[in-house]
């Protein structure tokens, strides 16, 4: 997956958790349980940033030093 692709779904999996938690927290009969998933998935989205993150400085560090090794 690209770095690009990775950083997208964090996007999204950001969107949807923040859907789902809203979703347990204000609809009513909606499982409170929900609420809980959501910031779970919203968690895993801000993971998915950061090794995006990290995967694009790897990528910046390793054409540095074939250019200038």
């Amino acid at each position: 997956m690209t770095v690009v692709g990775m950083r997208n779904m964090g996007f999204v999996a950001c969107l949807v958790g923040t859907i789902v938690m809203l979703t347990g927290r204000y609809v009513h009969g909606a499982p409170t349980v929900l609420a809980s998933i959501g910031v779970g998935v919203i968690v895993l989205g801000w993971g998915l940033f950061a090794w995006s993150m990290l995967r694009r400085a790897a990528r910046a560090r390793a054409a540095l030093r074939d250019t200038h090794g």
